[in-house]
C-alpha cells in the first residue's frame, strides 16, 4: 500500500512537470534582469521579437511584448502570483499585462473603427406614411399614401461596427500557446516562470522595465535594450 501510495505522488508530480509550460533557469542570475523582495526573488528577460515569431506567429510578435518571468520562492515561503502586480514601463507609458483569457479576442483590426466616428455626423431619413380615415361625404373608409424625407445633424459618436470572428486557425493555435505558457497565478511555493504578454507596437529605440509592485514593496527589472 505504502509502495503504491508513493508511486501516485510520483506521477502527480510528472504530470505537473508536463503541465508547466515554461521551465524557470536554474537560479535568478541566469537571467538579465533580477531582484528579490521579502519572500522571493524575480528574475526576466524579453523574449525577441524573432523568438516570438517563431513560437506563436507574426501578429503576436508585431502587437505584443513578450516577457519571461520567474519566481523563486525562498525560505519555504509561498508567494502569491497576480498579473496585477505586474506592469510594463517603456518611456512614460505603463503597460497592464493582457488576461490569458483576453489573449485573441482583442486583436487590432486592419482599421480603427473608432477613427472619425465623432460628430458632426449627418443621418438621412426616408420613409412612407399611410394614412387611413373616413371620408366624411361617403362615409367610406379611404387610403391616401405619401412619402417623407429628412436630413438631421448630430455631434453623438457612431456606434463602432461589431468586431469580426477570426477565421484564421493558425493564429487561433497561436492564441492557445499563448495562454498554455502565461505566467500562472495564484500560490507558488516552488521555482515558476511563463510569459506575460503587454501590448505595445515596439520601436526600435523602446527600452523596457517590469515593475512589480505589492503592499510595501515595488522593485524594477530593467532590461538591456535589444
Amino acid at each position: 500500500m505504502r509502495a503504491f501510495r508513493l508511486a501516485g505522488v510520483l506521477l502527480a508530480s510528472l504530470a505537473a512537470a508536463d503541465d508547466t509550460a515554461v521551465s524557470p533557469r536554474p537560479k535568478p542570475t541566469d537571467y538579465p534582469a533580477h531582484d528579490s523582495v521579502k519572500t522571493a526573488s524575480l528574475a526576466g528577460a524579453i523574449v525577441p521579437p524573432e523568438q516570438v515569431k517563431k513560437l506563436f506567429s507574426a501578429e503576436t510578435s508585431k502587437n505584443y511584448v513578450v516577457v519571461e518571468v520567474a519566481i523563486y520562492p525562498q525560505d519555504g515561503h509561498s508567494f502569491d502570483i497576480d498579473l496585477l502586480d505586474f506592469e510594463l514601463k517603456t518611456g512614460d507609458q505603463m503597460l497592464r499585462a493582457s488576461e490569458p483569457r483576453d489573449i485573441g479576442t482583442t486583436w487590432p483590426s486592419a482599421k480603427n473603427p473608432s477613427i472619425g466616428n465623432r460628430g458632426p455626423n449627418v443621418t438621412a431619413e426616408t420613409g412612407v406614411i399611410v394614412d387611413r380615415e373616413t371620408d366624411p361625404v361617403t362615409g367610406r373608409p379611404r387610403t391616401s399614401v405619401g412619402t417623407y424625407e429628412g436630413v438631421a445633424v448630430s455631434n453623438y459618436p457612431r456606434p463602432d461596427p461589431p468586431t469580426p470572428p477570426r477565421t484564421n486557425p493558425a493564429q487561433s493555435d497561436a492564441d492557445d500557446k499563448m495562454r498554455k505558457m502565461a505566467l500562472p497565478e495564484g500560490p507558488a511555493k516552488a521555482p515558476v516562470a511563463g510569459y506575460l504578454y503587454f501590448r505595445h507596437q515596439k520601436r526600435k529605440q523602446d527600452s523596457f522595465a517590469l515593475n512589480y509592485s505589492n503592499d510595501d514593496e515595488s522593485i524594477d527589472l530593467k532590461f538591456p535594450k535589444p
